[in-house]
């Protein structure tokens, strides 16, 4: 009788890949980003390695062996059950404007999890009906700051700038293919918090002063909608376009904030004494919310030999309040230009002419708004699809590693921290035998 099993190798290999992401999403090193500070934090690019290698190029790209989270019409291309996970890493540096204080910080950082499988096929044993599922970061908050300055008629003081937390978001998504136009949709669970603590102390020999200390800690989760579609159209025999786009409306999230004001002295054991509680929040209720945006682009593609596109995105930030405050953030818009080229997909004797080189770039503008500036933001890409099994050239069974490596820059000279940033990417996409089918006599 026929039936399917998960082989028991490849089940241990999906479970240790999938611990292993979240061990280095638990032991992350702290990344320092004061501009983390703004909205939900600094916004994270989940993105697939595939993407990112490409200038971060995802609305118009769809491929076999790849799950595209950020357009669900992608997954009507799903030909197997794929795995896909990936890792970060990230060295970060931060100057000031006359380049003479600098941080230097670093982090390895669970990037994704996804599974796509395809649902339903046409005639020609092709996906015309695909589902996927995941989890993705959403953003980050961490920094930690030390400033010191003289308060006008007051004194010096020592301010201490602390924060962490950041969100996530599980999703679960289906795509559908209807002749050349491909439709999808995806559901998700948007959950997160962040704790932000300022600590001030005066320094001053002679006039004693309290410490103040005040720390505001914020949950929030929501869920949401985001829907895209993808069409095709055929130049000639072996090249295609494809137009895509990709939006979310804007949404309110549920926030609960808790929070303590008090002035404080430090203990012999360097304690913290309580002298004064100025004010406690507990469980204070109220919502988030969140910008509408959309990307639109466009690819053209010999398939499985090369690719080059562009896209384009805005989001409203402006619209983007916290706990009913406004904040120093404006409107972003992207522009996001890759492709990758395969020298030749079916050589045998060849390995690197099976690899898939990628290159790709982004520019545009950050949300944060510092000193009147919105922050700019640009990043150079290069990546590579290093192919580790297949069976043979015809097969839809296949394993592949890939690779990303990011250099960019947020800021210029008019703000007063500008950051620069290196990132390698590591994932790999499993759509290898995971599901066989078997028949015993």
């Amino acid at each position: 009788m026929p039936f399917v099993t998960l082989t028991c190798k490849r089940a241990r290999l999906m479970a240790a890949l999938v611990s292993a992401s979240l061990v280095c999403s638990l032991a992350q090193g702290q990344i320092n980003s004061p501009y983390s500070r703004f909205g939900l934090g600094d916004l994270y690019n989940s993105r697939n390695v595939v993407n990112r290698g490409m200038g971060n190029l995802a609305t118009p790209y769809a491929d076999y062996q790849s799950v595209n989270f950020i357009n669900p019409a992608s997954y009507s291309n799903l030909q197997t059950v794929t795995f896909d996970v990936g890792v970060e890493g990230e060295n970060r540096r931060l100057q000031n404007p006359t380049k003479s204080q600098t941080d230097q910080s670093g982090y390895l950082l669970f990037n994704y999890v996804a599974i796509g499988m395809p649902l339903k096929k046409d005639k020609k044993g092709f996906t015309k009906w695909g589902l996927a599922f995941g989890l993705r970061p959403y953003s980050r908050v961490s920094y930690n700051l030390n400033v010191r300055e003289r308060l006008n008629g007051i004194d010096s003081t020592q301010t201490f700038y602390r924060g962490s937390g950041g969100g996530y978001r599980a999703f679960v998504g289906t795509g559908f293919k209807l002749g050349n136009l491909s439709l999808g949709i995806n559901g998700g669970f948007l959950f997160g918090q962040q704790d932000l603590i300022t600590e001030r102390n005066f320094l001053n020999d002679t006039v004693f002063y309290f410490n103040g200390f005040s720390e505001t800690r914020t949950a929030y989760n929501r869920f949401s909608l985001d829907a895209g579609l993808q069409y095709k159209i055929k130049l000639s025999k072996d090249v295609l376009a494809r137009i895509g786009a990709n939006g979310f409306l804007g949404q309110s999230a549920n926030a609960t904030q808790s929070g303590l004001r008090q002035t404080y002295l430090r203990g012999a054991n360097n304690q913290v004494d309580s002298i004064d509680v100025v004010e406690r929040i507990t469980e204070r209720r109220g919502t988030i919310e969140l910008p509408m945006g959309y990307t639109v682009g466009l690819a053209v593609e010999k398939e499985g030999n090369w690719m080059i596109g562009g896209e384009y995105e805005a989001v409203n930030w402006s619209d983007f309040r916290f706990m009913g405050q406004a904040q120093p953030i404006a409107n972003t818009n992207m522009l996001r230009v890759g492709g990758y080229f395969v020298p030749n997909s079916t050589d045998v004797k060849s390995y690197f002419k099976r690899v898939a080189y990628r290159a790709g770039f982004y520019t545009g503008k950050d949300f944060v708004v510092a000193n009147g500036t919105q922050l700019p933001l640009w990043g150079i890409t290069l990546g590579a699809g290093l192919p580790i099994r297949r069976y043979n050239v015809y097969s839809n069974q296949y394993t592949s590693l890939n690779l990303s490596f990011e250099y960019g820059r947020r800021g210029n000279a008019q703000v007063p921290v500008q950051e620069s940033f290196f990132k390698i990417n590591v994932g790999i996409s499993l759509s290898d035998l995971w599901f066989q089918k078997r028949r015993f006599d």
